[in-house]
């Protein structure tokens, strides 16, 4: 029987609470879930590297004796084009999302497509843009994150622009929360981020499955979390 999978609301609470409700699927057993095996939780210990269009630079003055700062080249301010993941071939288009007029976030209607959350910062402005998109969906369509636990440290995720322009991030954290607990506020300001490093965060569900009876519908307990930081 193939499985019916529904990717709920993320709902948006007072201040920085955020509670994301789960993927709903219907006639599946929990154990066929691309993600619902144990996760163990992964972090980098290296430094963080600074990306070169942030890092400062230095020209030659009119006289060619002293050295002037070079100008730092503005971000591209245009729209968020595609999301790739290329450790699994995926190269997902951009839907451009935020708040529904119930004062909810919004999520992909393409479940081919990955969300970018255009109410919090933007790639290319050295803050940290949010991503989330659908793990999978009916009838059986395996979303952009549906391999985004099988993440590694040092993986790549490459975000491109409108005007082609490409920002190249690599992996420094895998980790799974549980719905009732994930702390969305740091998640999205995140304190422990550097100043001048910029990050992308992935979210999507994973982990456990509850079914509400046998062989019906149920949820994920879960939210897989991954943190990437621009080297390019």
């Amino acid at each position: 029987m193939k499985s019916l999978r529904v990717l709920a609301v993320v709902s948006f609470m007072a201040g920085a609470a955020l509670l994301v409700a789960g993927l709903f699927r219907l006639g599946d057993s929990p154990s066929s879930a691309a993600n619902s095996e144990p996760v163990v939780d992964i972090e980098a210990t290296r430094t963080p590297t600074v990306p070169p269009a942030a890092a400062s630079s230095t020209s030659p003055s009119a006289d060619g004796l002293t050295a002037t700062p070079a100008p730092t080249p503005t971000p591209f301010d245009g729209k968020v084009a595609r999301l790739k993941i290329p450790r699994f071939n995926v190269d997902s288009s951009i839907e451009s999302i935020g708040l529904l007029p119930s004062n909810e976030l919004d999520t992909p209607a393409d479940p081919l497509k990955t969300g970018w959350y255009n109410i919090y910062d933007k790639p290319g402005f050295r803050g940290n843009a949010v991503f989330s998109a659908h793990v999978d969906y009916y009838p059986d369509i395996r979303g952009p994150f549906y391999n985004l636990a099988r993440l590694a440290l040092e993986d790549e995720i490459v975000v491109t622009m409108e005007n082609g322009e490409e920002y190249r991030y690599r992996v420094i954290r895998r980790k799974r929360y549980e719905v009732a607990t994930i702390p969305m506020g740091d998640l999205i300001w995140p304190k422990d981020k550097p100043e001048g490093v910029e990050w992308v965060t992935l979210i999507t569900c994973g982990g456990r499955f509850q079914e509400s009876r046998p062989g019906g519908p149920g949820e994920y307990l879960d939210r897989d979390v991954v943190v990437a930081e621009r080297i390019q």
